[in-house]
């Protein structure tokens, strides 16, 4: 495992990712230029393009706190460039983390970090991670418009039909990864390591749930709008550090018996 993360972490590892970042770097200047360059033309007042883009900055520097989070949690099993790459361009930490699982546990590899993991079974896994996520990009592209269209005719006349039809697939994804929490909690037997119960992702689940429906209260009745772009890091940051209270609490948690 320490030769495979030596390579994962190697300098023309970390340059490959560099030139992709600066790249998503540089996209994100150019149309800064041009949205203040088109504000400047249509009137806008220079402090207003200022503040906007202060306050611009400063919202987008805690949220990105979980894409960290997400980072550091996927370097023990794949290294920092690979994740590093997945999650500053199109990625999330709920799809990266658990589309790498799944596919290190169909090569055989049981849960990660994997002591049997190779170059070649990780590049199979960012192929696979890099490859799927394009299918939400694609749709989008291609499909979404008509999509969108017939959401919004099957809810004319009652703009509550379209908002259920959007929460309604949005719960089935949290319904999913919750199954996926509750499925730690029996014993099972990963390429021949039996994997002890673990009560920790629950722990994390609900957490991190109750803490949104908490922010998501503070942000109606104490009209603090400025908490909406902050809300979903905060509440990862509090679901993962009562994880990391909950091994103190349940030892023995996540472990693997050969």
């Amino acid at each position: 495992m320490n030769e495979f993360l030596t390579r994962a972490n190697s300098l023309p590892m970390y340059l490959i990712a560099s030139v992709i970042i600066i790249a998503v770097l540089v996209q994100a200047v150019i149309f800064l230029r041009k949205a203040w360059k088109h504000g400047l033309s249509i009137g806008m007042d220079e402090a207003v393009l200022k503040k906007t883009a202060l306050s611009s900055i400063s919202f987008s520097l805690v949220p990105s706190i979980g894409i960290l989070i997400g980072v550091l949690a996927l370097a023990p099993a794949l290294g920092v460039p690979v994740p590093w790459i997945r999650l500053s361009v199109i990625g999330a930490l709920h799809y990266e983390g658990s589309t790498a699982s799944n596919l290190a546990k169909g090569m055989g590899l049981g849960e990660l970090p994997s002591s049997a993991m190779t170059g070649g079974d990780l590049a199979a896994i960012m192929f696979g991670m890099t490859v799927c996520i394009l299918s939400g990009t694609l749709f989008t592209l291609f499909f979404f418009k008509g999509y969108q269209k017939r959401i919004t005719s099957r809810a004319k006349g009652d703009p509550r039909k379209a908002d259920i039809l959007f929460t309604s697939m949005f719960i089935g994804m949290i319904a999913a990864y919750f199954g996926d929490a509750v499925s730690y909690l029996r014993t099972v037997i990963i390429s021949g390591q039996t994997r002890t119960p673990n009560v920790l992702p629950l722990i994390a689940f609900f957490t991190a749930a109750l803490s949104m429906s908490l922010f998501r209260r503070i942000i109606d009745r104490g009209n603090a709008a400025w908490l909406e772009n902050y809300a979903l890091s905060f509440s990862m940051l509090i679901g993962m550090a009562c994880a990391v209270l909950g091994q103190f609490i349940f030892p023995g948690m996540s472990t693997f018996l050969a």
